[in-house]
């Protein structure tokens, strides 16, 4: 049974993992319902949360805030732990890579 834990302070300074961050009102509902979606990560803050989706919808979607993508995508943590343990995301729109390489060190 994996038991990998996912850091919030991938995307954030260090010792920011729980901060709120400033968002706008639409923003902030779209982190609350990725908070929902993804019990995985709902022990980080607003800040990480956001950085993390807007990490991927720019890195995997070429845009800088993907709102149609509010919904469970097993995807948004396979790029979270891709970037977790390797780094900067090199692969651009190649997420197949990705989801093949880690989704078995983080699902149950």
């Amino acid at each position: 049974m994996p038991n990998f834990i996912f850091n919030p302070e991938t995307f954030v300074t260090p010792g920011h993992g729980s901060d709120p961050g400033e968002w706008n009102d639409d923003d902030r509902k779209d982190i609350t319902t990725l908070r929902y979606l993804y019990p995985e990560i709902a022990h980080w803050g607003d800040l990480a949360i956001g950085s993390a989706f807007g990490s991927y919808s720019f890195d995997i979607l070429e845009v800088q805030w993907a709102e149609w993508m509010i919904k469970r995508d097993d995807s948004f943590l396979n790029y979270c732990c891709w970037r977790q343990l390797y780094g900067e995301w090199q692969f651009h729109l190649d997420i197949d890579k990705v989801d093949q390489e880690v989704s078995h060190l983080w699902k149950i």
